[in-house]
C-alpha cells in the first residue's frame, strides 16, 4: 500500500509541477479531492480541460468516468462494474488508489486509446429511426468514414515506425559505404594490372564489347525462337481441333434426312413462341406485379400499431367473404352436369406441364451457358501441346479469321524484326546510360567523402520522401477527421428531429393504448367462454371416445375369440380322422399301418440305441486310463523333442554351423 501510494504520488508531482504533492497530504485527503484528483488524471490523458466536480453533478462525474474507464478498457479487480461505480461516488481510497496507479503506469497507451476512442466508439442510433432511408444513408456514409479513418491511422502508424529507424538507415549507409569503396579499391587494383598493364587493351576492349552485343543478340535470337515455337505449338492445336470438329460435324451430319431437320426447325419454332407468347409474359406480369406491390410498400410511410390492427381487421374480412364466396360457388354448381370439366382440368395439366418444360429447358440452357463458360476457362488453362475438340461454331469462326490471322500475322512478324533491331539500339543507349550514371555516382560519392559528407544524398533522399509521406498522411487524417466530426453532428441534429416528430405520435399513442386494454378486457372474457365451451365439448369427445375404444376393444376380443375357437375345432376334427383310421385298420387286420404300431417300432428303435451308446461308453470308461497314459507318454516324448531341438540349437550356435540338405542334418564344428 505505501509503495503504491508513494509510486502515485511521484508520477502526480512528474505530470503536474505546479501542484506539490506529497505522501502525508495526499494520505489525508477527503473523497471528494480523490474524486477530483482522479477526474483531472483522466482529462489529461484524454487531452480535455479538467472538469471541477463541485459545479458538477456527482452522478454525472461517476457516469462520464466510468465512460472514459470504459473506453480505456479498465477491468475492475472485482469484476463487477457496479461495486466499482459505488466505490466512485462514495470516494474510496481502496478503490480510487490502484486505478490511480494503473492510470499513470499506462498513460501512453491509454492516451493512444483515449484518441482513438474518440473517434471509433459509434453512435447508438435507436432502432425505431433506422427505418429512414436518409438516416440510414447517413449512418452508412459515417461508417465509411470510420472505417478510412482506421486505414489512415494505420498507415500513419506504419510510416511512423518507419520513420524511427533512421539511425539505423544511416548506419546501414555508412556500412554500405566502406563496402562500395572495398570493391571500387579491388576494381581499380584489376584494372590497373589487368587492362592498363596489357599491351592489347584496347583490342580486349573491343573483343569484350563484341562478345556483349553476341550475347545479347543471342538472347533476343533464343527470344524470338520461343515465341516462334510457341505460335507453331499454337497452331498445330488449331489444325489438330479443326479437324476433330470437322470429323464430328461429318459424324453428327451422316443419316440426317431433310424431313428430320425439318421437324426439328419446327419443335424448336414451337417452343420458342410458347417461351414468347406465353411464357415471358406471365413472368413479366408477375415481376411487374410484384415491383408494384414494392413500390406501394416503399412510398407508404411507417405503420403504427392502430394501422396494423386496421389492416389486419380487413384482411380478416376479405378472407371471410372469399371464404363465404366460394361455398355459394361449390354450392351453385353441380359438377355432374359441368360437361366441360374434364377438358378444363386436362388443360390445366397441360399448361402445368408447359410450364413444367419451359422452366426445365431454362435450366437445361443455363447449365449449358455454365458448361461453356467452364469448356472456355479449362480452353485457356490448357498448356501447349493439349488438345481439346472444338464446337461448330468455333470451327466456323477459325475458318473464317484465318486469313486475316495469316495477314496480321505476317504484319505483325515484320514490326516485330523491326522493333527487334530497335530493342537492340536501345538496350545499348541504356547500357551507356547506366555506365554514365554510375560514374557520376562515383563522382558524387568521391566529392561527398571529400566534403566529408559521405551517404547524405541518398539519406536526404529517403528523408525527403519520409516526410512528404507524412505530411501527405496527416492532411488526409485531418480531412476525414473533419468530415467525420461533421458527419456526427448532423447525426444528432437528425436523432433530435427524429425524437422531435415522434414525440406527438407517442401522446397519440395512449388513447389508443387504453383502447387496447379495453379490446383486450373482451378478448379475454370471450376467450373464457370459449374455453369452456370447448372445454364440454372436449370432455363429450372424450368420453364418446372412450367407449369407441371400448366397443372396439370388445370386438376384437370377440374376434380372437371365434379364431381360437375354430383353431380348436380344427384340431378336434383332425384328432377325429386319425380315430377313424385307427379304427379302420383295427377292424381290417393291418395293425401295422396303425398309429400305435408305428409308434411302438419307434420306441423299440431308441431302446435299441440307447443301449449301444451305453455298451459304447462303459467301454471307453474301461479304456479310459489306457489312454490318459498314453497321451502323458507322447507328451513327455515332445518335451525330450523340444529340449533337444534347443540343445541343438545352442551348440550350432556356439561351436558349429548346422546344416540340412536332402532330409538329413549336419553339424560342422568350427575349430
Amino acid at each position: 500500500m505505501n509503495a503504491q501510494l508513494k509510486f502515485v504520488v511521484d508520477e502526480l508531482k512528474a505530470l503536474y509541477p505546479k501542484k506539490d504533492y506529497n505522501i502525508i497530504e495526499f494520505d489525508g485527503f477527503e473523497p471528494d479531492q480523490l474524486v477530483q484528483i482522479l477526474s483531472n488524471v483522466i482529462c489529461t490523458i484524454e487531452s480535455k480541460e479538467a472538469v471541477n466536480t463541485r459545479s458538477e453533478n456527482r452522478e454525472m462525474t461517476i457516469k462520464r468516468l466510468l465512460n472514459s474507464l470504459y473506453i480505456m478498457k479498465y477491468r475492475p479487480p472485482s469484476g463487477n462494474e457496479y461495486d466499482l461505480a459505488q466505490s466512485l461516488f462514495l470516494g474510496e481510497k481502496s478503490a480510487i488508489l490502484p486505478l490511480l496507479e494503473w492510470l499513470l503506469k499506462e498513460r501512453s497507451t491509454l492516451e493512444k486509446r483515449a484518441y482513438l476512442g474518440r473517434y471509433l466508439i459509434k453512435i447508438e442510433v435507436p432502432p425505431a429511426l433506422r427505418g429512414d432511408s436518409n438516416l440510414e444513408e447517413l449512418f452508412e456514409n459515417y461508417e465509411q468514414l470510420l472505417e478510412t479513418f482506421k486505414d489512415a491511422h494505420r498507415e500513419r502508424e506504419q510510416h511512423l515506425s518507419a520513420g524511427s529507424n533512421t539511425g539505423e538507415l544511416r548506419g546501414d549507409l555508412a556500412v554500405m559505404e566502406r563496402e562500395r569503396e572495398i570493391v571500387a579499391a579491388k576494381v581499380a587494383t584489376l584494372q590497373k594490372t589487368r587492362v592498363e598493364g596489357s599491351k592489347a587493351n584496347a583490342a580486349l576492349l573491343a573483343r569484350v564489347k563484341a562478345l556483349r552485343e553476341s550475347r545479347a543478340k543471342r538472347d533476343m535470337l533464343l527470344e524470338q525462337k520461343a515465341r516462334l515455337q510457341t505460335t507453331c505449338v499454337e497452331m498445330e492445336r488449331f489444325v489438330a481441333r479443326t479437324k476433330q470438329q470437322v470429323a464430328e460435324a461429318r459424324r453428327a451430319a451422316h443419316g440426317v434426312t431433310p424431313q428430320g431437320l425439318l421437324q426439328r426447325a419446327e419443335e424448336e419454332e414451337k417452343v420458342s413462341t410458347y417461351i414468347a407468347n406465353e411464357k415471358i409474359p406471365a413472368d413479366m406480369k408477375s415481376g411487374q406485379t410484384q415491383l408494384q406491390l414494392l413500390r406501394e410498400v416503399a412510398s407508404q410511410t411507417c405503420l403504427t400499431r392502430s394501422d396494423l390492427a386496421q389492416v389486419e381487421q380487413q384482411v380478416r374480412a376479405l378472407s371471410s367473404e372469399v371464404n363465404a364466396l366460394l361455398e355459394r360457388r361449390m354450392a351453385a354448381a353441380d359438377p355432374a352436369d359441368d360437361k366441360l370439366t374434364p377438358f378444363k382440368q386436362q388443360a390445366a395439366m397441360l399448361g402445368r406441364k408447359k410450364e413444367a418444360a419451359a422452366e426445365a429447358l431454362g435450366e437445361l440452357k443455363k447449365e449449358s451457358a455454365a458448361l461453356k463458360s467452364k469448356l472456355e476457362k479449362i480452353q485457356g488453362q490448357l498448356m501447349p501441346g493439349e488438345e481439346l475438340p472444338l464446337t461448330e461454331e468455333q470451327f466456323k469462326k477459325y475458318m473464317g479469321q484465318l486469313k486475316p490471322r495469316t495477314e496480321l500475322f505476317k504484319a505483325k512478324r515484320s514490326q516485330l524484326s523491326s522493333q527487334t533491331a530497335e530493342c537492340g539500339v536501345l538496350s545499348r543507349t541504356l547500357e551507356i546510360l547506366r555506365s554514365n550514371h554510375e560514374l557520376a555516382q562515383r563522382q558524387l560519392g568521391d566529392e561527398e567523402r571529400r566534403l566529408g559528407l559521405s551517404g547524405y544524398s541518398s539519406t536526404a533522399s529517403q528523408l525527403a520522401e519520409v516526410n512528404a509521406t507524412k505530411t501527405e498522411l496527416d492532411l488526409q487524417k485531418e480531412s476525414k477527421l473533419e468530415a467525420l466530426s461533421k458527419t456526427i453532428l448532423e447525426l444528432n441534429q437528425i436523432i433530435a428531429s427524429k425524437k422531435a416528430k415522434l414525440a406527438p405520435a407517442i401522446q397519440e399513442l395512449r388513447p389508443l393504448r387504453e383502447q387496447y386494454q379495453a379490446a383486450l378486457a373482451d378478448f379475454n372474457k370471450l376467450k373464457q367462454v370459449y374455453d369452456a365451451t370447448a372445454a364440454n365439448l372436449g370432455s363429450a369427445s372424450n368420453k364418446i371416445e372412450q367407449e369407441i375404444k371400448q366397443i372396439e376393444e370388445e370386438t376384437r376380443q370377440a374376434a380372437s375369440e371365434a379364431a381360437l375357437f375354430g383353431a380348436k375345432t380344427e384340431v378336434v376334427d383332425a384328432q377325429k380322422e386319425v380315430l377313424v383310421q385307427e379304427m379302420a385298420f383295427y377292424k381290417s387286420g393291418d395293425k401295422s399301418k396303425s398309429l400305435r404300431e408305428r409308434l411302438n417300432a419307434k420306441i423299440a428303435e431308441e431302446e435299441k440305441r440307447g443301449r449301444h451308446l451305453k455298451e459304447a461308453q462303459r467301454a471307453m470308461k474301461d479304456s479310459e486310463p489306457a489312454n490318459e497314459r498314453q497321451t502323458m507318454l507322447w507328451e513327455n516324448v515332445e518335451r525330450i523333442f523340444a529340449a533337444k531341438l534347443r540343445h541343438v540349437t545352442t551348440a550350432r550356435r556356439d561351436s558349429g554351423v548346422f546344416r540340412r540338405e536332402r532330409g538329413a542334418e549336419t553339424l560342422v564344428i568350427l575349430n
